[in-house]
């Protein structure tokens, strides 16, 4: 560091780390002051709150929680828009909303909504979740319409919206810069029965970012780039490439990308970063949970930015007491408030839908055992980490420094000008043995020498072992509360099987839907002769009822709740009758053949001693394949018969015949 710029601040995602003001962070720490991150895992900022009127947050959403309320998507008057790094599930602001006529005469019908998913462009919109259910379901099918725009700087104005809204959407609402989301409904009560769902999507975060190493700009997920990217952003720093140290940058980017073996056998980077942060959390807050990514720090010395991510320091000096200028101070052991022996943590996990998930707790007996027995645990958070086994790893790294129990305040003479915060050295002094450690404070002295502490840090710090040091994720016991806009289809339906060729009416019942909002049951018929479906009077308390019917004819069964929300519905179709059907002669019997219907479990045969329906009777055994012998008729006996296909619901086909044969 030049001796002629003394002003240092630091950023740290470790334990007690110091140093004091100036540069850029001046309007933060002041000249001369100390400014201390005391940990990773807790807000030494309050997350910052918009000034201007807005609506209070709802419970769950407070910005600076992990993951707290990203996939979500809201309304509201004033608020801030929100960046992605590397690749995330994520709501945002509704900055649209509209309702048309749709197709079939409804006027609200069609419901549009913009989603706002980032305040810059990014690589790509993945997948569209509708509530918790991915917009591709088949369920959707011809229901959703989803336009994906990018946030280029040039982008044009949503094309459908200029065409569908009446002059609401125009094509001076282009979204230049912003990454969104065009969303269109067709709103039924089967597919929505809540309503309008909460839109979210998997993004591909920011692709502006610059990687000094190869000199290429686009998408990335390393934590060392993507904070140099948000340190030289207009809604960042705003600092330029020439205030960032590139050499620590390029360093600080390899570390990162270190592979790293895990208990599944497998490798991964060291650090990456998968998330999203509020543009109202504040500069401070935003940096710290991207140097808490990569366990590392962000120093500012001489006005320029040392990206640093955590990793086994090289000592950059040995400091003897040819260095002091006057009498060293050497803490043996913390004080007991700041001492912990467990961690437990929080990261966000893809495979629970992007929700906040607990970590396997980490808890060390040999430190355990040191406290007296005490079980201490410290709590943290990291809403840009994705992987439980990254997260293990800082887990790890917190709970081993804080072990490092000696701290140095060492009153150094000039030479210590060549130090920076997060520099790793080597403390050799007289009655004391070497032992490595890191420079956490820096400061100026009034007498011409400069202040430093240094905290015990030692390789092993940072050692990794996953068969050992890695635990199984496990599962997270979940607790599933009811929802009243949304219920369950009966299970199953069925119908009274007929038993003979005509009926006056078929009975139909369904499974009981065990909901505390079930209002009751919808029920409707179509005969075959008619095209639409006919409702069967209300709301039915019973799960079964009789109908008028002399055809083959179909049901469905829904449930409805209280709130109005209803259910898919279950259906007991018309089969199709048995097609080409013929009788041959056989020895003893007539043979019956066929096309078999294919969603058909049983035949029903009717036979007759003449070519007269009424007079049919059905015959017991119920064939499940054709052809079929009909046996023990005597020679020269003539029979007439009937087919009827039934389904596994006991619904029954039309008849198919007659068709006639004589026993040989």
């Amino acid at each position: 560091m030049p001796a002629a710029v003394p002003l240092i601040a630091v950023v740290a995602g470790g334990v007690a780390s110091a140093a004091v003001g100036g540069g850029i962070l001046g309007a933060i720490v002041g000249a001369g002051a100390a400014f201390v991150v005391s940990s990773i895992g807790v807000a030494a900022f309050p997350a910052k709150r918009p000034t201007a009127p807005s609506t209070p947050l709802r419970p769950g959403d407070d910005p600076s929680a992990p993951g707290a309320g990203r996939t979500q998507s809201f309304r509201q008057p004033i608020t801030e828009h929100q960046i992605v790094f590397g690749r995330c599930k994520v709501g945002g602001p509704i900055v649209f909303i509209h309702s048309a006529t749709d197709d079939t005469g409804r006027a609200d019908g069609w419901f549009y909504a913009v989603v706002v998913l980032a305040a810059h462009r990014v690589r790509a919109i993945g997948e569209v979740w509708l509530g918790d259910t991915l917009a591709a379901d088949p369920k959707f099918a011809g229901l959703v319409r989803i336009d994906r725009h990018l946030g280029d700087p040039e982008q044009a104005a949503d094309a459908n919206l200029i065409a569908e809204t009446g002059g609401q959407w125009t094509a001076d609402h282009r979204g230049r810069g912003r990454a969104y989301v065009a969303v269109r409904l067709k709103i039924t009560a089967e597919a929505f029965p809540a309503g309008p769902p909460n839109i979210a999507a998997l993004v591909e975060g920011a692709d502006t970012i610059l990687d000094p190493r190869t000199g290429a700009t686009g998408w990335s997920d390393n934590p060392a780039l993507c904070l140099a990217w948000y340190l030289t952003a207009p809604f960042g720093w705003k600092a330029s490439w020439d205030d960032i140290d590139i050499p620590a940058l390029i360093a600080a980017a390899n570390i990162c990308d270190e592979l790293i073996g895990t208990r599944a056998g497998v490798t991964e980077r060291r650090y990456t970063v998968n998330g999203r942060v509020s543009l109202g959390e504040g500069k401070i807050a935003i940096t710290r949970k991207l140097v808490a990514a990569m366990a590392g720090a962000l120093v500012v010395s001489g006005g320029r930015f040392f990206i640093h991510a955590g990793a086994p320091a090289l000592p950059a000096a040995t400091l003897t007491s040819d260095d002091l200028r006057g009498d060293v101070t050497i803490q043996g052991s913390r004080p007991r408030r700041d001492l912990f022996n467990g961690v437990r943590a929080v990261y966000v996990d893809p495979a629970k839908n992007w929700q906040p998930t607990d970590a396997p707790p980490l808890l060390a007996a040999n430190y355990v055992a040191e406290d007296g027995g005490e079980q201490i645990y410290r709590d943290l958070e990291f809403p840009l980490t994705t992987s439980v086994a990254t997260v293990q790893r800082l887990m790890k790294a917190e709970l081993e420094r804080i072990r490092r129990q000696r701290e140095v305040a060492f009153p150094a003479n000039l030479s210590a000008l060549r130090l920076r915060p997060w520099d790793g050295v080597t403390v050799a002094l007289d009655r004391v043995g070497p032992f490595p450690a890191r420079v956490t404070g820096w400061r100026l002295s009034p007498d011409g020498g400069v202040d430093l502490t240094l905290s015990e840090e030692d390789p092993a710090v940072w050692d990794w072992n996953p068969a050992v040091d890695e635990r199984a994720a496990g599962d997270s016991p979940a607790v599933v509360l009811p929802n009243p806009g949304v219920i369950a289809a009966p299970a199953s339906i069925a119908v009274d099987t007929p038993v003979g060729t005509a009926f006056a009416a078929l009975g139909v019942s369904w499974a009981a839907v065990g909901s505390a909002h079930l209002a009751g049951y919808e029920l409707e018929f179509r005969p075959a002769s008619v095209a639409t479906w006919q409702g069967y009077g209300g709301a039915l308390g019973a799960t079964a009822a009789s109908i008028p019917t002399t055809e083959p004819t179909a049901f469905r069964a829904r449930a409805m709740a209280r709130s109005g929300a209803v259910s898919g519905w279950r259906e007991a179709a018309i089969l199709a009758a048995v097609t080409t059907p013929a009788a041959l002669g056989i020895t003893g019997g007539v043979r019956l053949s066929g096309s078999f219907p294919e969603d058909a479990v049983r035949l029903q045969v009717f036979e007759a001693s003449s070519n007269s329906l009424a007079a049919a009777v059905k015959l017991a055994t119920e064939p499940t394949a054709l052809p079929w012998d009909r046996t023990g008729l005597g020679a020269g006996e003539t029979r007439w018969y009937w087919l009827r296909a039934v389904s596994a619901e006991g619904n029954v086909s039309a008849l198919a015949g007659p068709v006639t044969a004589t026993a040989l």
